[in-house]
């Protein structure tokens, strides 16, 4: 809301509500405040939205807090923001105010609408689009000559409800926004005939209701959100369908559950079974089907509330009303979860067979059929391994640890491995460079032994060589060291 005020005291703080209408008038203008006036008549013409007349009501005037006045015909001028004048009395300048914010006049325009189609006996709640919808005081829709019933609007939609039709075809919409009529040649909504169910399949449900009922008649696209409704006793429920095409639709079987009646084994018939669809009445309670509730079924709980079993073994739930003795092929369709994962079922009268999942540990078992829910219990499952979870936790630790200890053992001797390699090296080095060293001082050596020899080979081709005759050289050979000899002697012969 626009906020009005006034440098004086007899005025104050103002709100105005709404702020947009159409140009063509009649919106009516609430201004809310303080010092409005002792009487009616200190405002009768003391408001203005620009140059256009307000004209206040007098039976919803509040003495000093509130004006409704009813804003004149704009449509001469071209105005779209227009200031909102307020005076009391003689209008003096001490005893006007502007609002700071602008009334502003708008052409409301609508383009669509949606659903487009609804029966003839009404009741689709339908929205029409388009701009400035929330333009002024009042608002009236109609669909051909007939009233849609107002729920809400905005700046961009318009919600209601159709009227009962006349006929089945086409209805214009037109709007009237205070004085504002609004109508669209390209926007229509059409009237068909009124949907007909011919064939409920199958024509039983259990006492829980949920299970799957495909529903055959005409005309069904017609309805956006039909439901399937049923009462039994003191209970009276309904359930959401879906459509398909203009003659098939499925819904879920309404539940009957009840302190009071419950269906005996052999099955028992609702007081009423029928279709809400928008307005049509026919369809609230249909007579010619032969449609049966049964009982829910009944299941054993398992012993002590926990089972245990390996993978391999199967679960077997006993219980009783299984299978409804219901006429043609359909079956209450089970579902047994382990934890969260189903599993593969055999279904007897008696007993659901249940293949357990791949799974250890402990599950809670949850048996499910249409909105029947039950859970008997809690499954232990133990694994089929021979080593039990601390041993394998144990093992797997060890052997992690030995790892470790390789690994370890590994880099110290890849560490140790590099250290020998590089005393080696060094080791190959020195004896590299002693080899160097004895080679040169050989080579040295054998050099000054030439020198001594050629030397010596001198001496000799000067002096020559000193040769003792055979005798003297065989003695020093034979008996060195010993002059005198007995050998040398001469002997004596007798």
């Amino acid at each position: 809301m626009a906020e009005l005020t006034c440098s004086t005291k007899e005025q104050s703080s103002l709100s105005l509500f709404p702020e947009t209408g159409p140009r063509q008038g009649g919106t009516r203008l609430t201004i809310i405040g303080e010092n409005l006036g002792l009487k009616f008549e200190d405002v009768r013409l003391g408001v203005r939205v620009g140059k256009v007349m307000c004209i206040p009501i007098e039976s919803e005037y509040i003495s000093a807090e509130q004006i409704v006045c009813e804003i004149g015909d704009a449509s001469p001028s071209k105005i779209q923001d227009a200031p909102v004048e307020v005076c009391v009395r003689d209008c003096s300048p001490s005893y006007k105010a502007i609002a700071p914010k602008s009334f502003t006049f708008v052409n409301p325009t609508f383009s669509q609408v949606a659903p487009s189609q609804g029966p003839l006996s009404g009741g689709t709640w339908i929205s029409i689009k388009g701009k400035h919808l929330n333009a002024g005081s009042d608002i009236t829709v109609n669909v051909g000559d007939q009233t849609c019933a107002f729920s809400w609007r905005n700046a961009g939609e318009i919600r209601c409800k159709t009227p009962h039709g006349k006929v089945p075809g086409e209805a214009s919409i037109s709007i009237h926004i205070n004085r504002a009529l609004l109508r669209s040649p390209e926007v229509a909504y059409y009237y068909t005939e009124d949907p007909t169910i011919q064939k409920i399949d199958p024509e039983w449900s259990i006492n829980s209701g949920g299970t799957l009922l495909t529903v055959t008649g005409t005309n069904l696209a017609t309805i956006k959100e039909p439901r399937i409704r049923a009462k039994y006793g003191s209970a009276e429920r309904e359930n959401n369908c879906t459509v398909y095409n203009d003659t098939t639709m499925v819904c879920y079987a309404p539940s009957i559950d009840n302190p009071v009646r419950s269906p005996s084994e052999l099955g028992d018939r609702p007081d009423e079974i029928g279709f809400v669809m928008d307005n049509v009445q026919a369809l609230l309670i249909i007579n010619k089907t032969n449609f049966v509730y049964y009982p829910d079924p009944v299941f054993e709980s398992l012993p002590s509330g926990m089972l245990e079993l390996k993978p391999s073994s199967p679960l077997i739930l006993k219980g009783r009303n299984l299978l409804p003795p219901a006429t043609g092929n359909s079956r209450l369709n089970y579902t047994v979860l382990i934890g969260d994962t189903p599993c593969a079922l055999t279904v007897s009268e008696t007993q659901l067979l249940c293949e357990s999942p791949n799974l250890t540990g402990q599950h809670k078992v949850t048996i499910k059929a249409g909105g029947f829910e039950f859970s008997p219990g809690t499954l232990q499952i133990y694994s089929d391994n021979l080593l039990t979870l601390p041993a394998i936790i144990g093992i797997g630790g060890g052997g992690g640890l030995l790892l470790l200890i390789i690994i370890i053992v590994l880099i110290a001797y890849k560490r140790k491995s590099r250290d020998a390699d590089r005393t080696l090296k060094r080791l190959q080095l020195q004896m590299d460079n002693l080899e160097s060293r004895v080679a040169l001082e050989c080579k040295e050596a054998f050099a000054e032994l030439q020198t001594d020899i050629h030397e010596l080979t001198n001496d000799l081709d000067g002096a020559g060589i000193p040769f003792l005759d055979y005798r003297t050289y065989a003695m020093r050979v034979l008996f060195p060291g010993i002059e005198d000899h007995p050998v040398l002697k001469e002997m004596e012969v007798w």
